[in-house]
């Protein structure tokens, strides 16, 4: 009789197991105070710096110092700002510089390839480290630049062996950029221990830690590791203040594991206050279709895709949009047009993934599996590329396949967030 009991205890503590909420991580009160809304000083700063140097150059226009200061606040401002005219700014005076030299610096090239790749415009961006590597100087730092470029080109033989040109092996420089390397081909834990490294040798510089950490956070969130992510944003909020993409990993916590959707509008919320922000309307929409409310989210998706579907701009938001078009809006041939540029700008296997998907929602399921296959199965393991592989098989009546990537897929829940999911999780049951 004992035993029968024992058993029926253990059963219910199973259950419970099996059915109780997630564990709450954000804590309001661990990060209220940052969400002030003053204007962070660093906005200040820059701005009577733009003051100095613009007076300067009315004084005399043709100061190259003054431009190359200008431009370099306007890039910063656009990190604080995300208004596109910032950028522009920048761009246009590193130009001017450029007509004025007689002999062009790699520095300026290096400006520019760096601000191309901000843009999303990284063929350009690839044009510019070559000159800036052709030039001679400053080699090591335009080498650099070029491994950023053939990063996000998807290059990584060229990546790699640029970096295996490198003397030093253990600078920051270099460890930031193994660590993205080994991510791309899908180690991350070994990119999660090469940015520790990284960390440990710039504790003293207050932006590249606070920079180092954040990323780290996000490193270790999708890594299922979700409460060091959560400390890994609040040690930067404590060095920095006023960080707040830091804010913006703690919402995507109160988001995607916590479920507080209420928590993470507001912290969405007060962002969108600070800075143009055009992701955080995706996020709403997420929200807004886990409450039940359509129309709010279709809301959301119409004010994301006008705030950011702008000659100059929209190419840095060209995978969300995309996707907008295409699952939500009923465009896919919009969608398709997107995917088609994005091969052209750099044929990844993310973007032949976007190509594949948009066949899918087109009603072209055996051309979408064609192009997986290709070009996308076994050439990243991105969750978004899973999940898409996994529905396309499933479209194409392959079950085992579907099922497999569904289930790679279910297992970056976190990443994916809880309206993919939901979905991922309702499409497996029905397998």
């Amino acid at each position: 009789m004992k035993t029968v009991h024992l058993l029926v205890f253990l059963g219910l503590i199973l259950l419970n197991a099996c059915t109780r909420e997630p564990l709450q991580i954000a804590q309001a009160t661990d990060y209220q105070s940052y969400l002030a809304t003053e204007p962070s000083p660093k906005t200040y700063s820059l701005e009577v710096d733009q003051t100095f140097w613009q007076e300067r150059l009315g004084s005399d226009p043709g100061d190259e110092i003054a431009m190359i200061k200008l431009a370099q606040i306007f890039a910063a401002q656009f990190k604080q700002s995300g208004q596109l005219e910032h950028i522009l700014f920048s761009d246009s005076l590193y130009q001017q510089v450029l007509a004025l030299q007689s002999s062009p610096s790699s520095g300026i090239y290096q400006a520019l390839a760096q601000n191309a790749i901000t843009q999303h415009q990284f063929q350009q961006a690839k044009i510019y480290a070559e000159k800036a590597l052709a030039i001679g100087e400053r080699k090591a730092a335009s080498t650099l630049v070029l491994v950023d470029v053939a990063l996000e080109l998807g290059n990584d033989y060229q990546a790699n062996a640029l970096l295996n040109s490198f003397a030093n092996q253990n600078s920051f420089a270099h460890l930031v950029r193994q660590s993205k390397l080994s991510d791309h081909r899908g180690d991350l834990d070994t990119s999660i221990k090469l940015m520790e490294k990284g960390l440990d040798r710039i504790k003293g510089n207050k932006a590249l830690y606070c920079w180092s950490l954040s990323n780290l956070g996000d490193m270790y969130g999708h890594a299922g590791r979700i409460e060091d992510a959560y400390a890994a944003y609040l040690a930067v909020l404590k060095t920095d203040p006023t960080y707040d993409y830091a804010l913006k990993g703690i919402a995507w916590i109160a988001l995607s594991h916590d479920g507080n959707y209420a928590e993470a509008k507001r912290i969405i919320q007060v962002l969108q206050q600070r800075k143009h922000m055009p992701e955080a309307d995706l996020w709403l929409a997420e929200i807004a279709e886990m409450e039940g409310e359509p129309e709010t989210k279709q809301a959301c998706l119409q004010r994301f895709v006008q705030s950011v579907n702008l000659p100059g701009y929209k190419t840095m938001y060209h995978k969300y949009l995309a996707e907008v078009y295409a699952e939500d809006l009923g465009a896919v041939d919009k969608s398709m047009a997107i995917a088609q540029e994005e091969i052209a700008s750099r044929p990844t296997p993310q973007s032949y993934d976007l190509y594949a998907w948009s066949l899918l929602l087109s009603g072209q399921p055996e051309k979408a599996l064609e192009i997986t296959r290709d070009f996308v199965q076994d050439r990243t393991s991105e969750p978004d590329a899973m999940y898409h592989t996994g529905m396309i098989y499933l479209a194409n009546r392959q079950l085992d396949q579907a099922e497999s990537f569904l289930k790679e897929a279910a297992e970056s829940a976190f990443e994916l967030g809880p309206a993919r999911a939901a979905s991922i999780r309702s499409t497996l049951e029905e397998i």
